[in-house]
């Protein structure tokens, strides 16, 4: 029987592995507590994860799902037990909660959410926050009614490369709120506690340190820099298998001195409001929600041109983009920055109207919940 869809809060179901640290997490975080806020009812279901905790306030959570999507160390046998108990576990929760629609995070969540759907009859969108560069025609089977891409470069994919119709995919960045600026007892805490000179400049490198990070390339940049401005001081917010291979390159540079490593932090963006500008260096980014975190800020970004980052940083206007692993490049746009603060701080300042314009909470849910809507009407017409 068909059931007026158009403005009830709806109860939805978020679906991803783990809750790990990192921009997939926090897209689905920042969706979930603005649809809570909204008046949904809202459940998580997962694997756990460090970040499970920032959930609970607003969401009801599951978080004994067996998500992992591979066995053994080699990550090469895929998790087919793991597979059928979540797809069964999940149309226990769909039933539970009363779902109406399930919001996939990942590939393998949105395989057993599928499995789930066919159980319930729950159906299910699905949000791509990586190109799936492997095993395309899974993506292709993984995809529900409706899915949502950060980027339109991750739109072109899906369309172009797993055959998806475009009225099926739907680009939609994150949202965020605009932080309140630093008090002066803050800045003073994170200063001294970073280790930070409050009157030489500083620039914050957000993400895992990870190779495809391209965190190496900024590094490397740095001894041209540091010729020009010696007290420029780097922050690298974030951890990973990296780490040691970065902390050695420093040495070995001479620019040691000038690295802050601040391992992985709650903070992020309070480190990025005290940063002179920011850098992301990376070799791959489907859209780079740091970007939006320091445009909130009012600081600009110096940034790659790949993936979905030219979407979102125009150069001269609300940034500076250089070619991915050109460390030359990129130490002559960091020194323009220094070298020109009235600059710096206009870019920074079209970086806020950027997020006032394009990035609010309030766009990113009114955005997605039309999505929602569409797709179960969409279902509602395939049930009947």
């Amino acid at each position: 029987m068909a059931f007026d869809l158009s403005n009830y809060p709806l109860r939805v179901l978020h679906v991803r592995p783990r809750l790990g640290i990192g921009g997939a997490t926090e897209y689905l975080i920042r969706l979930a507590e603005s649809q809570a806020e909204a008046g949904y009812h809202v459940v998580v279901a997962s694997g756990g994860g460090d970040w499970l905790k920032r959930i609970m306030g607003f969401a009801r959570s599951y978080d004994r799902l067996p998500l992992t999507p591979y066995l053994g160390a080699s990550k090469r046998t895929p998790n087919l037990p793991g597979l059928l108990a979540s797809g069964l576990k999940l149309a226990h929760i769909i039933r539970a909660e009363r779902i109406d629609l399930v919001n996939t995070h990942h590939r393998f969540a949105a395989l057993a959410a599928r499995l789930a759907s066919r159980l319930t009859g729950a159906p299910v969108v699905t949000t791509l926050q990586e190109v799936p560069w492997r095993n395309r025609g899974l993506t292709r089977f993984a995809l529900g009614v409706q899915a949502i891409t950060m980027s339109a470069m991750m739109k072109r994919f899906v369309v172009e490369t797993c055959g998806a119709s475009p009225d099926r995919v739907t680009v939609i960045p994150i949202g965020i709120a605009i932080p309140a600026p630093l008090s002066d007892d803050q800045r003073r805490r994170l200063l001294a506690e970073l280790h930070l000179k409050d009157d030489a400049p500083i620039i914050v490198s957000v993400g895992r340190l990870v190779s495809r990070k391209g965190h190496i390339y900024l590094i490397r940049a740095l001894p041209d820099v540091v010729r020009r401005h010696p007290d420029v001081q780097v922050v690298l917010v974030g951890d990973g298998e990296e780490r040691s291979t970065l902390e050695r390159e420093a040495q070995a540079l001479g620019v040691a001195g000038n690295v802050i490593f601040a391992g992985a932090r709650s903070d992020a963006v309070a480190i990025m409001a005290l940063a002179t500008f920011t850098a992301l260096p990376s070799l791959e980014e489907e859209f780079g929600i740091v970007i939006t975190e320091s445009f909130a800020c009012g600081k600009p970004v110096v940034a790659t041109n790949v993936g979905g980052i030219p979407e979102h940083v125009r150069p001269m206007e609300n940034g500076l983009l250089v070619p991915a692993g050109d460390s030359k490049a990129l130490a002559e746009r960091i020194a323009l920055l220094l070298d020109n603060p009235a600059l710096t701080r206009r870019l920074g300042e079209e970086g806020l109207r950027t997020v006032e314009r394009h990035y609010t909470r309030q766009r990113f849910f009114e955005r997605t919940d039309a999505v929602y809507r569409a797709a179960l009407h969409q279902w509602q017409g395939v049930a009947q």
